[in-house]
């Protein structure tokens, strides 16, 4: 049987860095509503400095959802998808069943936490094995987006749309905050012990940022949150350049050559 890239010892490490450019403006709300009524509505997310930024998590999720859409649509029959929500990978009562088995039937092996997961890492689809699932942890991470130098914010009003009539509701006017287009944020993302076949995957994950495809964040049906990646650099750390990585960070001589 083919042997598994757990996270319990380190096999490889996958850097992607670069630059985030907003192609078009930017609403990733901050969740909260102004009792100033000289405040806008609904503001953009920022850091402690009161500057904004992109969640990692909102890019990790559209990425997931990226990829899960490729996937059950058959374009590449090397990888499965699952919809996580809905339908997830390991949501039949069998498989689950048959994991309890082996905590009942094994219970005495010193290794049984590694059997387990082995036999849950066998489940998974190929997008939960590199984002997780409530069962996995993720091998991918993506950093916090801080702002490059200056942004400009700017107000935008909006209407909020009855759903029975799909109108315009009736005092529902609001305004919102948005980071304006040409905004920059440093971008890191990493993956944790990627299978070698799942290389094709992050090299299409990198390929979907670059080419400004993907949005981020709220309005994104009237052409908010796109975003690009430029000045990719891609690295590689595997055991034989571990140490060095570990004690001189990254060199040019660990590039990961995605193209």
């Amino acid at each position: 049987m083919k042997p598994v890239m757990l996270l319990d010892r380190f096999y490889n490490k996958y850097i992607i860095k670069g630059t985030l450019v907003a192609e078009t403006p930017i609403h990733i709300g901050a969740g909260e509503e102004s009792l100033d009524p000289i405040q806008t509505d609904n503001s953009v997310i920022k850091d402690v400095n009161g500057k904004p930024y992109i969640p990692g998590s909102s890019i990790k999720g559209a990425l997931r959802s990226y990829l899960e859409t490729l996937l059950l649509s058959g374009v590449d029959q090397r990888f499965k998808a699952c919809l996580i929500v809905n339908d997830p990978c390991l949501g039949d009562e069998d498989e689950v069943e048959k994991i309890k088995r082996i905590y009942q039937e094994e219970k005495r092996d010193r290794d049984l936490d590694l059997i387990v997961a082995e036999e849950i890492y066998r489940n998974l689809c190929d997008v939960c094995r590199i984002f997780g699932n409530p069962y996995f942890a993720s091998k991918l991470k993506v950093d916090d987006c801080t702002l490059k130098g200056d942004a400009h914010l700017s107000i935008r009003d909006g209407v909020g749309i009855d759903r029975d009539t799909g109108t315009a509701a009736d005092g529902k006017k609001y305004d919102f905050e948005q980071v304006d287009a040409g905004a920059q944020f440093e971008f890191c993302m990493s993956v944790d012990n990627l299978e070698p076949e799942h290389e094709e995957l992050l090299k299409l994950m990198v390929k979907v940022l670059e080419s400004g495809q993907l949005r981020v964040g709220g309005k994104t049906s009237v052409g908010l949150g796109c975003i690009r990646l430029i000045d990719t650099r891609a690295y590689k750390i595997e055991p034989t350049n571990f140490r060095s990585y570990l004690m001189e960070g990254l060199k040019e001589e660990m590039r990961w050559q995605y193209v």
